[in-house]
Formats: C-alpha cells, sequence, structure tokens
C-alpha cells in the first residue's frame, strides 16, 4: 500500500510539475521517494532483468539505444531514457510506468546511473549487469578525484551478484577487474578505424606500479591498447569490434564479421554502439534483430543532433567535461568548411557549479582560419570567451551573447554552418530554439523580425569594459601570451 501511494503522490507532483511549466522529469521519483524511501525496491520486484549503465561519457546515448534495440525485439522495456540519471530519475521513470492501479511486470530495465548516485542504486536496486564505459574527470565538485569515485563504485558492487560488461580499452574501467565477478570485455582492435586525435590526459599510469602506460594503439584520449612493464595490461577482449568508419548517414561497424550501421554520428559514438550491441547480444538478441532495431534508432536530444536552418545543417553536442569537450572540437573540425562556433557555457547543479574544467579543454585546436565567429553564451558566457581568448583565438572573432535566443539568431543572421557545443542546462532550451528555427524557414518564415535586435545583444568583447574580470584578463593576456592560461585564473 505504501508503494501505491508513492505512485499516486508522484503522478500527481508530476502532473502538478508540467502545468507549472517545468518538465517535471524527476519531481515524480522525489516525492514518491518521500512517501516510500526504498521506493527503487519496486523495481526489482516487478522487473525481471535489470541492466544499469554507468559511467562518464556516453551513458545516455548508450542506455537509448539498448532499450531501443530490446523493445524493437519485442521486449517490455522500462527506462529512464531522457538522462534523469540520478536515484530520483529511476525512481521517476518507475512512477510514470507504472499505471494507476497495480504494477507492470516488464521485461527488462535499463537505467543509465550516475556514477556518484550508483552505490544508493545498488542498495536499493542491486541489477544483473551493470555496463561501466569509461572515466574521465568530470564535475569534480560533485564527484570529486577519479580514483576516489571508482574506489566508491567497486566497493558497493562487492556484495552483490552482478554480472560486468567493461571497457576493455579504458585501463581506469580495467580498475573493476579486481573484484570477483562475471567479467565481459568489449572494445575495439588495433587500427580498427580514424578515431579523432585527442590528447591524453586521464590515465598516464599504471594502477598497480604508477609507472607510465605504454600505448600500441590509442584510439582516443586514454582508450586504447596499453600495457604497463609490471605486467598490467588491457584484459583479453570477449567481445572486439573489427572495424569501425563513418559515413554521411552514420557509423558502420564490424563485430565479429557481423555488419551494423547506425544512424549514430561521431566516431567517439562507436563504443556506445558497440555496448549496446553487445549487451543486446547477452541478452539474447540475434544479430538479424539487432541490425533492424538500428535502422528505427534515433539520437539522444543534443548528441550530434543536427538542425537544417536555412541551407546549412548545424550541430548540437552536450559537453560536460574535458575529454568530451575535445571529441567534439575533433568531430567538429573534421570538414574543412566555414563556420561559427557557440559555446553555450551554465553552471546551474546539473551543469556543475565549478567550470574550472573549461581550462582544460584543448580549446587551442579550435583556433582554426576558417570560424568566422566564436560566439560565448549561457550563464557563464565571459567565463567562456576567456577561454576562447586564452586559447589564442582573436579577439575580433570573438562575440559575447549571454542569451542564448539571441546568439543563434546572430548566428543565424550571418548564414554560415555553426557547431554548437552545450552543458546540459543549455539543451533542452536550445534544442528548442533550433527546431523553431529550423521550422520557421521551413515554412518560408525568415523571421526578419528578430534581426533588428541584434545589435543590443552581439558586441565585440574588447568593448564590454564594465566586466572587471575580462578586462583584466585582456591585460594579462596582451603582457603574457599562454596557450592555457590558467596559471592567472
Amino acid at each position: 500500500m505504501k508503494a501505491q501511494l508513492a505512485i499516486w503522490a508522484g503522478k500527481t507532483a508530476g502532473a502538478l510539475s508540467k502545468v507549472m511549466g517545468n518538465s517535471g522529469s524527476t519531481i515524480p521519483g522525489v516525492v514518491a521517494r518521500k512517501v516510500d524511501i526504498r521506493f527503487l525496491r519496486q523495481l526489482r520486484k516487478h522487473t525481471n532483468t535489470i541492466i544499469y549503465i554507468t559511467g562518464t561519457n556516453g551513458k545516455t546515448t548508450t542506455t537509448n539505444l539498448i532499450a531501443h534495440l530490446l523493445e524493437s525485439s519485442g521486449k517490455k522495456v522500462i527506462s529512464n531514457r531522457e538522462g534523469a540519471n540520478m536515484v530520483t530519475g529511476i525512481a521517476a521513470a518507475i512512477v510514470r510506468n507504472a499505471p494507476v492501479i497495480g504494477w507492470p511486470k516488464n521485461d527488462i530495465a535499463v537505467m543509465e546511473v550516475d556514477e556518484a548516485s550508483l552505490p544508493k542504486a545498488v542498495i536499493d536496486c542491486p541489477p544483473d549487469y551493470l555496463i561501466v564505459m569509461n572515466f574521465f574527470r568530470d564535475q569534480l565538485d560533485r564527484y570529486g578525484e577519479v580514483d576516489l569515485l571508482i574506489d566508491k563504485m567497486k566497493d558497493c558492487l562487492r556484495k552483490i551478484d552482478v554480472k560486468l560488461i567493461l571497457n576493455a580499452d579504458d585501463p581506469l574501467v580495467h580498475r573493476f577487474s579486481e573484484l570477483e565477478k562475471d567479467q565481459i570485455y568489449v572494445g575495439f582492435e588495433a587500427n580498427a578505424g580514424r578515431f579523432p586525435s585527442c590528447k591524453m590526459s586521464e590515465s598516464k599510469y599504471c594502477p598497480d606500479c604508477q609507472n607510465e602506460l605504454t600505448y600500441s594503439d590509442i584510439h582516443y584520449a586514454q582508450l586504447g591498447h596499453y600495457h604497463c612493464s609490471c605486467g598490467f595490461s588491457r584484459p583479453q577482449v570477449t567481445m572486439a569490434a573489427k572495424r569501425v568508419s563513418q559515413g554521411a548517414k552514420g557509423l558502420k561497424i564490424v563485430i565479429e564479421d557481423e555488419e551494423y550501421t547506425t544512424k549514430l554520428k561521431g566516431m567517439y559514438n562507436a563504443y556506445n554502439a558497440l555496448f549496446a550491441i553487445s549487451a543486446c547480444q547477452l541478452l539474447g538478441l540475434a544479430p538479424k534483430e539487432i541490425r533492424t532495431g538500428l535502422v528505427t534508432s534515433q539520437k539522444a536530444e543534443g548528441r550530434m543532433q543536427e538542425f537544417i536552418i536555412g541551407r546549412d545543417v548545424w550541430r548540437l553536442n552536450l559537453v560536460k567535461n574535458p575529454a568530451g569537450a575535445n571529441v567534439t572540437l575533433s568531430e567538429f573540425f573534421q570538414r574543412k568548411q566555414r563556420k561559427q562556433l557557440i559555446f553555450c557555457l551554465n553552471d546551474y547543479p546539473a551543469d556543475g557549479e565549478d567550470i574550472s574544467w573549461i581550462w582544460d579543454i584543448d580549446m587551442e585546436i579550435a583556433d582554426k582560419s576558417e570560424v568566422d565567429a566564436y560566439i560565448a553564451s549561457g550563464t557563464r558566457a565571459y567565463d567562456a570567451a576567456l577561454r576562447l581568448k586564452y586559447a589564442g583565438i582573436s579577439e575580433e572573432k570573438i562575440r559575447v551573447i549571454p542569451s542564448l535566443k539571441q546568439a543563434v539568431l546572430y548566428a543565424i543572421n550571418k548564414e554560415i554552418p555553426v557547431n554548437i557545443m552545450a552543458t546540459y542546462t543549455c539543451l533542452t532550451p536550445l534544442v528548442r530554439i533550433l527546431s523553431e528555427e529550423e521550422r520557421k524557414r521551413r515554412e518560408g518564415n525568415l523571421g526578419a523580425a528578430t534581426v533588428p535586435l541584434l545589435p543590443r545583444h552581439a558586441k565585440l568583447v574588447w568593448g564590454q569594459r564594465k566586466y572587471h574580470l575580462l578586462n583584466e584578463t585582456m591585460r594579462v593576456a596582451g603582457n603574457q601570451r599562454s596557450g592555457r592560461g590558467n596559471k592567472e585564473s
């Protein structure tokens, strides 16, 4: 009865939240857990198989892909596809899945789980499978250092019976090997494809002897084929991808002599596809079922999402840590065409209130002659502009436009393709703005009324003298040109 009351209270709160104009993605779970603090146990009671997906990058895309592939094969699936990945988000998915009276029985739960929330989720509802994708420095104010985070995650798994699906190419994920669990490794063979070139900064050293790791092949960041003189090395792979290539329509991956095609773009998404395909094979799907499901799968919102604005293709991608931003920039600059770059930076709790990570982005690779304008936007637009300036980008090319809407309108006015990298809370409003602009232009409405507003919002960086931090930075930059610039920040 307590769980049923939690369902009713959660549904009511979610409906009220939407009436008030909110997304209502987590509030049903927050309220349900207020009524029944162990509400997550209901997922275990009413689901045959539970799979959790965790790690720094790629959780939402992989979760959505696995859930879609299973559903398209006829399974009854419950999932938190919108990316609400803390305990309250999982609880909200349960509330939405449940009818007003009674409980449905699901074949499989596919749940994205925030790394820091994993211990709590495991205590209340242990999974049958856990996918650990990768680890990068991310939101240090929430997670702390990667080493501590991994230790906490491993500790919560020691007492439960769970099958681990691990990224063999990430030496940080390899640390889960010490757990006495069934372990399945997936990874890419050497020279499997042309991954974007990104510097390595996350895990240079062996976890056993602390000597520097040696790589025979690097896919991106610390992911690749590694070994150490002490014997620590990339584990034997259970499911290996032999080849991956990227075309105009998406990625093509060959796994165990089976070829799969997905609409996902961006070579880093090859790992997400590999995990989704491997997990579905373990859960009993045939290659033919997986291929059929991949044809109808949709990309998650804000993940290399494309919009047709006029005659140009705009691309929007989430960034939330240095590694993710680096691969995003690498993908953006694969094509040598005139373009604009918009960097939308918010600092709400969901984004991470500490934005110091932007100084670890290899922003210097964005200093290209083919970029006509760099637009800094969001609540921390001036910090974004500061980072661009310290990357060596000419201040004449940098514009600060805090309003997301006005930043988009300014870029539209130049009629040049645009690439946007944006933090979490920028995504939904940007998707709404871009979808509306895409619709208006498709219907022949050029939205000319918005153009006269632009001069009020678009100003050269050097002209905004009232922002003393920016002024000071410009002064320092003038005296001491720096590639990274964080010594003075």
